[in-house]
């Protein structure tokens, strides 16, 4: 049984201390630690770009630490995400290797950026190479216990739950780890997280499959509620260009309130609802059509919440 060690670091003195940001900018030894390490990106898909975009883009690293691979490596080439891989290295000027094995030996931490379903192979095949190293998983779905029984016992594992807008440095991200990883690890990879997470919190693993719901995949939504209401304006007579500016100003603001005010969300919509107005009579709609998703069967939210234990039920 693995003694899956949480707690919130962002609270912390000890990482106050070497806490990596462009707010507050990243203490001396940290810097140097950090920019001792080679990471390795196995699999070249979108959180994999983003993450490593997020961090050339945050100076946290710089591309001559990095090296990426495609998620098979030569055991099953794909000439044509090959050929898509050697561009992306080639656009951020970080190293490219056909195989995976070479990738991870020089890797001193390997982020494991492939699909759910190929991650344990994939893993076990490089079982011979991954003794004693740090290895980051944002697979959905995948426990640290099933990781654990792909890899060494000395393989120290974190599985993080990232989304996209890491690539802004405005991204939110959760974590759990094994109980192998020692607390200078924790630190390093903090302090590497947090120069494009702002929010990077340590949690339960039991509530990973709500943070996919919570963060992961709701900027998925929040897209969709953005192009709706962006085609209402065009549809009332808004340029498109005028009414995409619109709706993505009031997303950030309402954003910061959320943020920064003392209200909870339902003052914060009452605030906007003068009795008889427009607003609340939007409101009604909404409420009346069931948009309140949590409580829908059919929601992304209830989807989301119950789905992988279907999916990625592993047996191994």
């Amino acid at each position: 049984m693995l003694l899956n060690s949480w707690y919130i670091v962002r609270k912390s003195s000890l990482f106050e201390n070497i806490l990596c940001t462009k707010r507050y900018g990243m203490s001396t030894d940290v810097k140097t630690i950090l920019a001792s390490k080679h990471y390795g990106f196995l699999g070249s898909g979108n959180m994999s770009q983003a993450l490593v975009k997020g961090f050339l883009s945050s100076n946290t690293i710089n591309s001559s630490q990095v090296t990426m691979t495609d998620r098979f490596g030569l055991s099953f080439p794909d000439a044509e995400l090959q050929i898509s891989l050697k561009s992306l290295c080639s656009k951020y000027g970080v190293e490219y290797l056909q195989a995976n094995e070479p990738m991870v030996e020089k890797s001193d931490i390997i982020f494991a950026c492939v699909k759910p379903h190929i991650l344990l192979p994939v893993l076990k095949g490089l079982w011979n190479r991954l003794d004693n190293k740090l290895l980051i998983s944002i697979a959905a779905g995948i426990t640290l216990d099933q990781i654990q029984k792909a890899v060494p016992t000395s393989t120290r594992i974190i599985r993080i739950m990232p989304n996209t807008p890491c690539q802004v440095g405005v991204g939110t991200a959760v974590y759990a780890h094994t109980s192998t990883v020692t607390e200078h690890d924790i630190q390093l990879i903090s302090a590497l997280c947090s120069s494009i997470f702002p929010v990077f919190e340590a949690i339960p693993e039991s509530l990973f499959n709500a943070a996919v719901a919570m963060s992961g995949s709701s900027p998925a939504f929040i897209y969709m509620v953005a192009e709706a209401i962006t085609d209402a304006g065009v549809l009332l007579g808004l340029p498109r260009a005028t009414a995409q500016k619109l709706i993505v100003n009031t997303i950030l603001g309402s954003a910061v309130m959320m943020q920064k005010s003392d209200k909870n969300t339902t003052e914060l919509k009452n605030n906007v609802c003068s009795p008889g107005g427009t607003t609340i009579h939007g409101v009604y709609a909404l409420e009346k059509e069931a948009v309140t998703l949590a409580e829908q069967k059919e929601g992304p939210t209830y989807v989301l919440l119950n789905m992988f234990p279907k999916i990625y039920d592993s047996k191994d």
